[in-house]
């Protein structure tokens, strides 16, 4: 029977991590050797990871405790061990963006945003799984990583980064990166009961990166808590100390029934979340967007604009010289990019700025607008096991989140706590673009007022447990 080791975060996430390893309570190489360790036992089960670099890790370790022996000090993200979704090039680590094509030549060289937290002092521990071409929320042909919340009943995480948040709620790093073009950090985020950011347009670099839509790709955190995904904002220099508010006197807007999609047992706990809000002294002012109309466009957006800017960055000889190695939930999407004329492109496109300028105006007076992350929880992936099941299933899950994609505004996915038994629920936190700060300091209050979810049971993936 194999043994687990402790995650080596779990207590006092990134700051108290930071005090024990200036203290001397704790080693990069140690933590280093306690998240490998725990891969190695849960993730055959789990199967978040698809490349883990052990002795690219440690060396990397090893000469983060010298610099610190040395008196250099990198700062609070000094010696954090990190996942990397599996669309971003980390140096001396394969790159497949979740497929099976050679895309090398779609991403290039490591980019700005993973030598950032190589300057910082994280520790790449290897690549986590994403849905192929991050084009999506679940697979057929690839692994679904099984999301941590039930033991019993493999359910999905959603995605694409799946793998990022699987890791995250598992305790395999300590916190893990991702990327969100139309909820892909949130989405999974909200499924696997973690904090996930999705940033604005343009904060992070984007070489490096497998493109799916230029327009409205970004990167983002999966982390334990808001408090992490701060720290971690303000290290990669990004902005001042972020202080948490005060949620009295905070105007947030909810968006009326017509506006948001939810299951019976995610609007409980979203009104039990908002009942929260108000008593903490927070105003919900009722607006009535995204219309029924603009919900209509965001659709096309996601079937037409962005498989054809998918299409543009794999090119259709290779996608029809290699559909058979596609997985098909993907060629369903990119099928919509076939007889897409330029006029229409131009549309949406035109549409889609015009969406994310009205958004701005309809921010004034509001400090954040809040919904369900997604609609549902987390689903068997037995229910998902079809093409038809499986592309509902996309479209379904990310009805909520994607319309911040193309408002372009910056977002995170705040866990709710539930009951024993309860699945995970998401409460998602939307302010305007370039406010992560102000964001952050909100995502920070309102985890302080819902309450922070219970970490899931490890102990049930041990194999012989």
């Amino acid at each position: 029977m194999s043994t687990l080791a402790e995650d080596p975060l779990a207590q006092g996430g990134i700051e108290g991590f930071a005090r024990r390893l200036r203290a001397g309570g704790i080693t990069a190489r140690a933590a280093v050797d306690a998240y490998l360790d725990r891969i190695a036992v849960l993730d055959p089960t789990l199967e978040a990871f698809i490349h883990v670099a052990a002795e690219q890790a440690r060396e990397s370790a090893d000469g983060i405790d010298r610099l610190l022996a040395g008196g250099t000090d990198l700062g609070p993200l000094m010696g954090v061990p990190v996942a990397i979704k599996d669309l971003f090039a980390v140096e001396g680590m394969p790159t497949r963006a979740g497929s099976n094509l050679d895309l090398a030549d779609c991403i290039g060289p490591e980019g700005g945003f993973v030598r950032a937290l190589k300057r910082a002092g994280c520790v790449v521990l290897g690549k986590t799984r994403t849905i192929e071409f991050a084009a999506g929320a679940q697979n057929l042909i690839h692994p679904t990583p099984w999301n941590p919340c039930d033991a019993k009943t493999r359910r999905t995480p959603g995605g694409s980064s799946h793998g990022s948040a699987v890791a995250m709620a598992a305790g395999l790093c300590g916190f893990a990166v991702g990327s969100d073009t139309g909820g892909s950090v949130r989405l999974p985020a909200a499924l696997c009961g973690v904090f996930g950011l999705k940033t604005s347009m343009g904060v992070w670099p984007l070489d490096g990166i497998f493109p799916l839509c230029p327009s409205m790709d970004s990167v983002g955190l999966l982390t334990a808590g808001a408090a992490d995904a701060a720290i971690i904002y303000q290290a990669l220099g990004e902005g001042s100390r972020i202080h948490r508010l005060s949620l009295r006197g905070a105007r947030f807007g909810v968006p009326r029934p017509q506006c948001i999609d939810m299951d019976a047992d995610v609007a409980t706990r979203y009104e039990t979340a908002l009942q929260t809000l108000e008593r903490e002294g927070a105003e919900l002012v009722d607006v009535d967007w995204p219309s029924p109309a603009e919900q209509d466009v965001v659709r096309d957006i996601f079937a037409a604009m962005v498989p054809a800017d998918l299409m543009t960055t794999i090119g259709q000889d290779r996608f029809e010289a290699k559909r058979q190695s596609i997985d098909p939930v993907p060629v369903v999407r990119l099928q919509g990019a076939a007889d897409l004329r330029a006029i229409d492109y131009l549309r949406l496109q035109r549409r889609y700025r015009e969406l994310s300028r009205l958004a701005a105006k309809r921010m004034q007076g509001l400090d954040a607008v809040v919904s369900p992350t997604t609609p549902l929880t987390p689903r068997p992936v037995s229910e998902v096991a079809t093409v038809d099941a499986a592309v509902a299933f996309v479209g379904r899950s990310l009805a909520n989140a994607r319309s911040c994609n193309v408002y372009d505004l910056c977002a995170v996915s705040v866990p709710l706590p539930g009951g024993e038994g309860e699945l995970p629920v998401g409460l998602q936190v939307a302010c305007n673009a370039g406010s992560e700060s102000p964001l952050l300091a909100l995502a920070c209050a309102v985890e302080a007022a819902v309450g922070l979810r219970q970490r899931p049971e490890m102990t049930g993936f041990i194999p012989g447990r």
